[in-house]
């Protein structure tokens, strides 16, 4: 009779509760009737036709010269806008020290600003690109809903890995701290129906993401 192996235990274990701080593609939607999704996950070929990721497509490109360059003048532009609004900017380091992905992220966080300036209205429970923890066993982020410990939540996340796909998984609220304004809150999520396959790609994105980050910090310091 098979008995449980105290070491692929403890290897399962590190495993599910392995962490990566990432900017990921996701959205969190508090479920009605307290009734949670069925954990499942769709290729973004799939995906390009429905509901999910629907427009969004992943574009492949070399990363050049020139690219860099349009991406710190859209970046600076956005900067004089900000400016000008008088807006607060937040999370920014000094540009000459920013890798590319942190160039991205405030961009979208400097449009992100500007729309909520301007009142235009975004579709709730949009998918939009964040800063998150994430592992298999749960999730850390910013949501724009406002919720509480207990709520019963819906999780959208885009794992961009050799073959992309949208993660569909339920969850509970473990923490809940609201932001300044009213404008949502940094909610702590705890994967509560997902399966052995969808915890074993996240673990495995989470690990990959280590690895590419750790050979970015030491090409940026070299």
């Amino acid at each position: 009779m098979p008995t449980d192996n105290p070491a692929n235990t403890s290897d399962q274990n590190r495993r599910e509760n392995f962490r990566i701080d990432d900017l990921l593609a996701t959205s969190v939607r508090k479920v009605a009737n307290d009734v949670l999704p069925v954990a499942r996950m769709i290729s973004v070929a799939l995906s390009d036709s429905g509901r999910l990721g629907a427009g969004m497509k992943l574009l492949s490109h070399e990363i050049d010269p020139s690219f860099t360059l349009m991406i710190l003048e859209a970046e600076t532009k956005l900067g004089f806008l900000m400016d000008f609004y008088k807006l607060p900017r937040q999370n920014e380091e000094n540009n000459s020290h920013s890798s590319m992905t942190q160039l991205l992220l405030h961009i979208n966080t400097k449009l992100d600003s500007l729309l909520d300036f301007h009142r235009i209205a975004r579709q709730q429970g949009a998918t939009r690109v964040k800063e998150v923890s994430l592992s298999a066993s749960g999730i850390k982020l910013t949501s724009h809903e406002t919720l509480a410990v207990g709520d019963l939540v819906e999780v959208q996340m885009l794992l961009t890995t050799d073959q992309p796909c949208w993660v569909v998984v339920g969850g509970s609220v473990a923490r809940a701290t609201p932001l300044p304004g009213g404008n949502g809150c940094q909610v702590a999520i705890q994967f509560t129906a997902t399966t052995a396959a969808i915890e074993d790609a996240i673990a495995t994105y989470a690990l990959k993401k280590q690895k590419e980050q750790r050979i970015s910090q030491r090409s940026l310091e070299s």
